[in-house]
């Protein structure tokens, strides 16, 4: 394989595109409530016409295509034999350097439109970092290539360049995919996902408006017509309900439906590989993406089952890697290894594959019935004083709000049974799985050797029926399980503590 230059090199004029599309996409997606609210004062305003609207938008695009081409005259990149370094800035200039035996993800992006030019995105991840460290917004695909060979360190046992183009079309020569997710597998992912609470709060006020509007509008003509009197209209609160209810019903529906196709796109053709030491994910239909994943650097397995995926039998798989962001962190920058779209069938071999082995988990134990019980005396004490409180309060002493307060209550703490049911932990002497969730379920799983601390807490509560708390703290965040027993919890803190200063099987 060729080697690559490693004098400074500038990004081929053509990236230029690619700098001003990506700066586009990423000024709209950072702001986009406020042109949302932008558009809808552009539409109820009188004084703003389609000449202004035209004269912003215009000035908007001129001065990404003028920062495009700063960012691009001032974009240098180096690669070294063991480190890449990269110059970049509009104002003040920025050097960073990046070795590569600190890499633990290499992700590939060739959206639609640097297709014809050739050109990849490459992106390199490391640990510790809030945001991704370095990023090639547009390099030949052969370059492209040959530095992610030298970083995983095969580029001495290649002889000949490895064209990117081979991960967009089917070889003899590719290794077996260890799982593919089908057209209706990502659909139902898209359905189950939270992408549908993103596009409810980005659509959700001008559709509240629509509809406020809507029937406004309605009920003026109905009572200026003569169609229907007025006598009739005081039972019509019932209808409406009913109707904004269906209409609710209906706009859910189709919002789950479109983030369903938008999963078919972002992930069409998924296609999960095991080489000998990483792994690999290939999808995209406009934006065709290749990520990798080091086997050293895979040290928890997170497995998501939504509410809505319970129904639809659907889960997805999250592999954490060291210094990657938190999924609730992540909307702008997915820095995940996601396996979308696994029905409950294949769940237990895909969790073999990235694990390597079979793993025969004992079963799950419970954590103390006690943790239910506080909550629900503490939530029980606070509303029915609060129903009390109404009932004195209002005149008349009028029974029903004090008996929704009530029937609030009972749904609460039955949600908080649930809460409690689905919390368990079951572990070996190398491994611990911790399931949390309400209407869903997750089950987080790691090696007891990547804790990087653990603290056992004890309120005075807990020490009067002598339990604790664990908080584990992981490369990616933290897990707690509450409420076990205090000989349990010591003993567990102390093979993590014990696992991840030797490394050495322990039994318990």
């Amino acid at each position: 394989m060729s080697e690559i230059d490693s004098a400074w090199k500038a990004l081929p004029i053509t990236a230029v595109g690619a700098l001003y599309v990506n700066g586009i996409q990423r000024f709209v997606r950072e702001n986009l409530i406020v042109f949302f609210g932008a558009g809808t004062g552009f539409a109820v305003s009188e004084s703003l016409g389609w000449r202004e609207f035209g004269l912003g938008a215009g000035l908007v695009l001129l001065t990404g295509l003028l920062i495009a081409l700063i960012y691009h005259r001032r974009f240098r990149y180096q690669v070294d034999d063991d480190s890449l370094r990269v110059r970049k800035g509009l104002f003040e200039q920025q050097e960073l350097k990046v070795r590569f035996e600190r890499v633990q993800n290499v992700g590939f992006s060739q959206p639609i439109y640097l297709r014809p030019l050739g050109l990849v995105r490459v992106t390199l991840e490391t640990p510790g970092a809030s945001q991704t460290e370095v990023n090639l917004p547009g390099i030949p695909s052969s370059e492209a290539a040959a530095l992610r060979d030298m970083i995983s360190g095969v580029a001495a046992r290649q002889t000949e360049p490895e064209e990117l183009s081979e991960f967009e079309s089917e070889t003899a020569n590719r290794p077996q995919a260890a799982f593919s997710a089908s057209a209706a597998d990502l659909f139902k992912y898209g359905m189950t996902s939270n992408q549908i609470w993103i596009l409810l709060a980005v659509f959700g006020a001008p559709a509240s408006n629509w509809v406020e509007s809507s029937l406004s509008n309605w009920v003026d003509q109905l009572s200026a017509s003569g169609l229907v009197d007025t006598e009739m209209l005081s039972g019509a609160p019932v209808l409406l309900a009913l109707f904004v209810g269906l209409l609710i019903l209906s706009v859910s529906l189709l919002l789950m439906a479109v983030s369903g196709l938008l999963a078919i796109v972002r992930f069409s053709g998924y296609r999960l590989i095991r080489e000998t030491d990483r792994f690999k994910s290939r999808f995209g239909l406009l934006d065709v993406r290749e990520k990798s994943l080091t086997l050293e650097k895979l040290h928890g397995i997170e497995s998501v089952q939504t509410a809505v995926g319970r129904v639809l039998g659907q889960w997805h798989v999250i592999g954490h890697q060291t210094g990657a962001v938190r999924p609730e962190q992540a909307m702008n920058n997915d820095r995940r290894f996601l396996i979308p779209g696994i029905d409950g069938k294949r769940l237990e071999s895909v969790l073999s594959t990235l694990r390597g082995r079979q793993w025969d988990a004992p079963a799950w134990n419970a954590i103390h019935p006690r943790f239910r019980s506080m909550l629900c005396s503490r939530v029980s004490v606070m509303l029915v004083a609060a129903a009390l409180l109404v009932w004195l309060l209002l005149p008349g002493h009028l029974f029903w709000p004090p008996l929704a307060i009530v029937g609030l209550n009972l749904l609460i703490l039955g949600m908080i049974h649930l809460h409690w049911r689905r919390w368990a932990y079951a572990f070996d002497g190398r491994r611990i799985r911790i399931r949390s969730g309400l209407f869903g379920q997750k089950i987080l799983e790691f090696d007891m050797a990547g804790c990087q601390q653990v603290e056992v807490s004890t309120s005075p509560y807990q020490r009067r029926h002598n339990l604790a708390s664990l908080t584990i703290r992981l490369p990616h965040g933290e897990q707690q399980v509450p409420y076990l027993p205090q000989a349990m919890a010591d003993k567990i803190a102390n093979v993590l503590l014990y696992r991840a200063e030797s490394s050495v099987e322990y039994g318990l």
